[in-house]
């Protein structure tokens, strides 16, 4: 009998997997597609199976698989529940969390810590020990556009804004708006385009934006300004209870780095290079599977509906 580790990344778009063995070492990857189990987790299952698929034949015969999986939709009520009931036989033991607690997770090696997550949404995301307990504190990343403020997809959606002012007379056209119009023209009508487009659509347009704002246009650099300034507070709000205030901060996601300048001196403050990755947070949660595993009475810790125990607060 052989013991690997698989540790699972699956978001909106898109799924990485690696197996490893117990001592961490990489045995086989393989990609799939979205795995966000609140919408449709039998689609995550074949994102994942497909991703698996891609390591078998790097695996021996015998191999025992003890599996962690960080995914989108696992904060929703009840998506874990309906998403572990689909679990493959072959898997000794799973776990599942949401993408943010993996990602924190290998971001600071296991280590109490936090992240800010800006990609296509943006969320943020804490993990804290004191007394034998974990606590997580979340701010953000309740969707668009009714939420992820900074994100791309919130960068997309107030330049599609400036280029109908512009185009409305509202404000003076610069080379955003001029930008965002010749892009929106190859698709579509462009004072239509935004009519029933998904998140990730207006994520394309950031590095319009980011470009406009190179070459001096006042509108990107006010949306940068702004976007920024939700960040801040994003950040801010993430780590204002006691214990979390020192907590090392990392920003993770295609985002993140272009942030790092712009941010608050007090955003800055505890900023740290990401030690990893949400695979490696996943990785670290499927040994703790094996561990429990060879516990019989703390297996059944792996397969519950867990919701986040410290939520960033009620209206």
């Amino acid at each position: 009998m052989t013991v690997l580790l698989v540790g699972i990344d699956g978001g909106g778009t898109g799924t990485r997997l690696r197996v490893a063995t117990p001592g961490g070492a990489p045995v086989a990857s393989g990609t799939g597609g979205p795995a966000n189990i609140a919408t449709d987790p039998d689609q995550a299952w074949r994102s994942i199976a497909d991703a698996l698929a891609q390591t078998r034949a790097h695996l021996p015969r015998d191999a025992v698989l003890h599996v962690a999986a960080g995914l989108a939709g696992a904060e929703v009520h009840g998506a874990r529940a309906r998403f572990l009931t689909r679990r493959p036989a072959d898997f000794a033991t799973l776990i599942v969390e949401t993408d943010a607690h993996t990602s924190c997770l290998g971001a600071h090696g296991g280590a109490d810590g936090a992240i800010m997550a800006i990609g296509t949404g943006s969320i943020g995301y804490a993990l804290l020990t004191r007394a034998g307990e974990t606590l997580r504190r979340r701010v953000g990343g309740w969707g668009f556009p009714q939420g992820d403020e900074g994100s791309g997809a919130w960068i997309g959606r107030r330049a599609v804004a400036a280029m109908l002012q512009a185009h409305d007379g509202r404000i003076a056209p610069d080379a955003l708006t001029r930008a965002c119009w010749s892009r929106l023209a190859i698709e579509d009508d462009p004072p239509a385009w935004a009519v029933n487009r998904r998140p990730a659509e207006f994520a394309r347009l950031a590095p319009l934006v980011l470009a406009a704002d190179a070459e001096g246009s006042p509108q990107a650099a006010a949306i940068l300004r702004d976007a920024a300034a939700e960040i801040d507070a994003q950040i801010a709000a993430l780590c204002r209870p006691e214990g979390f205030a020192d907590l090392p901060l990392c920003l993770l996601g295609g985002l993140g780095q272009v942030f790092v300048p712009r941010l608050s001196p007090e955003s800055r403050r505890t900023l740290h290079a990401p030690r990893g990755n949400a695979v490696d947070g996943a990785l670290l949660l499927a040994r703790q599977g094996l561990e429990a595993g060879t516990q019989p009475g703390l297996r059944r810790l792996f397969s519950t509906d867990r919701q986040d125990s410290q939520p960033a607060g009620s209206p």
